[in-house]
C-alpha cells in the first residue's frame, strides 16, 4: 500500500506541465553578419521570411521565464530547429530576435510576439 500512495504521490509531483505558456513570434526582418568581422553582410526581404517561416513560430515557455517578460531585460525563451529565441517585454509588446550560425554568418530574424496560456 505505502508503494502505490508512492507511487501516486511521485506521478502527481513530475505531472504538472512546466509549460503552461506558449510564444507565438512573428518576423518581419532579418540581417545577416559575417561571424569574425561582425560586417553586415545582407537582409531578408519579405518573401525570404515568409518562405523560412510562414505565419510564424510556436514554443512553449517555461513558468519560471514568465515573469521576466516584466524584467524588461532580454532572456533567452529557446530554441527552435532555426535557431535560438531571445524574448524581450516592454511597454509595447513581446520583441522578439530568432538567431542561427550558418556558414560563418550569424543571421538575426527580428519581429513581435505573442504569449498565449492553456
Amino acid at each position: 500500500m505505502k508503494i502505490k500512495v508512492l507511487f501516486a504521490l511521485f506521478f502527481l509531483i513530475f505531472s504538472f506541465n512546466t509549460n503552461a505558456a506558449t510564444v507565438e513570434c512573428s518576423f518581419t526582418a532579418g540581417e545577416a553578419y559575417d561571424i569574425s568581422s561582425g560586417e553586415w553582410v545582407g537582409s531578408a526581404g519579405w518573401e525570404d521570411i515568409w518562405d523560412l517561416f510562414g505565419e510564424g513560430i510556436t514554443l512553449p515557455l517555461e513558468n519560471s521565464l514568465l515573469q521576466l517578460l516584466d524584467s524588461q531585460e532580454i532572456f533567452r525563451a529557446g530554441s527552435t530547429d532555426k535557431g535560438t529565441v531571445y524574448l524581450l517585454g516592454g511597454e509595447m509588446g513581446v520583441e522578439g530576435r530568432l538567431s542561427s550560425v550558418q556558414n560563418g554568418t550569424i543571421i538575426i530574424y527580428s519581429g513581435f510576439c505573442s504569449v498565449g496560456f492553456g
